[in-house]
């Protein structure tokens, strides 16, 4: 799948496994996260997460990688945006139309990018220093870190409440 495709895919491949939670468990936990492939979300926290680090972070990265010689990129702390941002208060509908929106926004902005563009260097946290096409690829690569997780988290709920959700 080529990468705007797989980007712009994300909001309804996450929509199609948040529509498989029933709302009385969007704000579950388990008591044990052994083996969680992504960060501990409930599944309105992954979607929270998502919106937050498309607006709050890739947006961000990516402009400044476009403006700036050789930035360095801050990586955000997902817990502490959750705990700022009162993830579990929040609407899921608004959510996952804030984040198909600000995606939409992304993949637009790429798109519209010279190629020379996609060579501009950042120094980003542990990658060290990347390049505009591989900060994006770390954008696919978080993506799939959430459908993973999504998916773990679906796991748990057959397992640890007996909900006998079907495989969709």
């Amino acid at each position: 799948m080529p990468l705007f495709t797989t980007l712009l895919a994300m909001p309804d491949r996450f929509e199609q496994l948040l529509a498989q939670v029933p709302d009385d468990h969007l704000n579950w936990e388990p008591d044990n996260w052994a083996g969680i492939p992504s960060e501990r979300f409930s599944a309105l926290g992954h979607l929270c997460h998502l919106l937050d680090i498309e607006t709050q972070g890739y947006q961000v990265r990516v402009m400044r990688t476009l403006t700036e010689t050789l930035p360095e990129l801050a990586s955000l702390d997902g817990y502490q945006l959750a705990h700022d941002n009162h993830y579990p208060q929040q609407n899921p509908a608004v959510q996952l139309a804030r984040f198909r929106a600000a995606r939409s926004e992304t993949v637009e902005r790429l798109q519209a990018l010279p190629a020379s563009a996609w060579a501009r260097r950042a120094r980003y946290g542990n990658y060290g220093e990347i390049t505009l096409d591989g900060l994006v690829r770390l954008l696919v690569s978080h993506d799939h870190q959430h459908l993973a997780g999504m998916q773990w988290l679906l796991m748990r709920l057959n397992a640890d409440r007996g909900l006998g959700l079907p495989l969709r």
